[in-house]
């Protein structure tokens, strides 16, 4: 009997420090989203340029100015015009990260996933017999590729060629 409610008792405090989690990560990031957005400027769009770069699309005032973001570097690029921009396209596309919407198609791709392998394959763990699968197979093919381009580079410039002693 003491087990169960030890048990019970268990519950009741993860719950409750599950539900405490929760409430404050919401009241953090509601609170941090509105220190954060300006009243007159606004980013419109991001694109990423690579790992350190990025392009940028915002919006002061009435004017759109398009910049660029290197490590500590921020330059202006210019300014553009956009005709078929409307005001709630900024309101309804939120910035804000949608877990929902990522474990869905976490979800799905896993499912998919889940049904290109034959049930007696899935079932049984078998690992040579899963190494039919399409993706494995084209992956087969694009490292049989590299490995047939790098020798034929090799043959090209000769392995004789290097700084080593």
């Amino acid at each position: 009997m003491q087990t169960f409610i030890s048990a019970v008792m268990f519950f009741i405090v993860f719950g409750s420090v599950l539900f405490l989690a929760y409430v404050t990560t919401k009241f953090i990031g509601t609170r941090t989203n509105r220190i954060i957005k300006g009243k007159y400027v606004k980013i419109i769009e991001t694109v990423n340029l690579g790992f350190d770069s990025k392009l940028h699309l915002v919006k002061a005032g009435d004017e759109f100015v398009l910049i660029s973001t290197s490590g500590k570097n921020v330059q202006v690029l210019t300014k553009v015009e956009l005709d078929a921009y409307s005001a709630d396209e900024t309101e309804t596309g939120d910035n804000s990260f949608k877990f929902k919407e990522v474990f869905g198609k976490y979800i799905q791709g896993f499912a998919k996933n889940r049904e290109e392998i034959p049930f007696s394959e899935a079932e049984s763990g078998d690992k040579e017999q899963s190494g039919n699968s399409p993706v494995f197979n084209a992956n087969l093919d694009r490292l049989r590729r590299i490995t047939a381009s790098i020798a034929s580079h090799k043959a090209e410039d000769g392995e004789g060629n290097t700084n080593e002693n």
